[in-house]
């Protein structure tokens, strides 16, 4: 198993693996709730021919985060380690809610990104289909409210199971403990309170214009699972016809649990992509 190396950026800590070797850059971001969303797939013969480089962001380290964090301010401390570690223009893969970092990502720093696979991006404000806003509210809105009472009462473990059973599915502790082990998904449900309170404000104050979506220059390809809910499916329909050019992939039988349950399918479908994408233009 590669060894995990921490490093401080100019306002926080974050931790990384790094496969090494001359191939291309692959970075993988974690989603929110689980720094080893992405350590299947990490590990896995399909992404051989690239590096490969597991981030693990700032707040799932063990070090305190700063107190507020941007969505921005993720994105930067990604664009930091790549140049730090020589490996840019790198393909940035990222699921759910690190999705909205490596679009942040690609508007801020161009130059670090060559290709954009986005897995599952969260269902907020800024990204999913507008005529779905009143649903997700109504669907969100009180599994948030009970997240925050137990997050609140100090217990976290209970915030982690209402979360993660209205995203992922009530199927989504045995599913995490076959592909982790028992004591990383502990581990996650314990020391889940920056993503519930902090990461998450900061993903419902982040926002997106349009215009910067149309401007992308990386190739970008988003992924989603079959058998995930129809808000999901028209959330990617909705930012395909917002980034000209973008490739729609579909996982059969798979859900928001994805970078677990299928990492070799999921990491066939992004080395395809990676390999062919050609290079976008920036639209003036």
């Amino acid at each position: 198993m590669t060894a995990m190396t921490r490093w401080r950026t100019a306002t926080a800590d974050i931790a990384y693996t790094d496969s090494g070797g001359d191939g291309e850059t692959l970075l993988l971001m974690h989603g929110g709730g689980l720094a080893d969303w992405f350590t299947p797939l990490a590990g896995d013969p399909v992404l051989k021919r690239h590096r490969v480089i597991r981030l693990v962001r700032a707040g799932y380290t063990g070090a305190p985060a700063p107190h507020g964090l941007t969505i921005a301010d993720h994105a930067e401390h990604a664009a930091s380690l790549l140049s730090q570690l020589g490996a840019t223009p790198a393909h940035v893969v990222a699921h759910s809610s690190a999705a909205a970092v490596a679009l942040q990502l690609a508007i801020d720093n161009p130059a670090a990104v060559r290709t954009l696979s986005l897995c599952e991006p969260p269902l907020v404000d800024a990204l999913a289909d507008p005529a779905d806003l009143e649903l997700l509210h109504a669907q969100f809105g009180p599994v948030m409210g009970a997240v925050m009472a137990a997050t609140a009462r100090g217990d976290a473990p209970a915030a982690f199971d209402a979360f993660m059973t209205l995203v992922c599915g009530p199927d989504y502790r045995r599913v995490m403990t076959g592909a982790l082990g028992p004591a990383v998904v502990e581990e996650a449900m314990n020391n889940s309170r920056y993503f519930l309170t902090e990461e998450a404000a900061a993903l419902t104050a982040w926002t997106v214009a349009p215009a910067a979506l149309a401007r992308l220059s990386p190739p970008v390809l988003l992924v989603q699972g079959s058998a995930s809910p129809p808000p999901t499916h028209r959330l990617i329909a909705h930012l395909a016809g917002l980034i000209p050019g973008s490739t729609i992939a579909t996982i059969a039988h798979a859900n928001h649990l994805m970078p677990l349950s299928d990492p070799a399918e999921l990491g066939r479908v992004i080395g395809d992509f990676c390999r062919s994408a050609p290079q976008r233009q920036a639209v003036a």
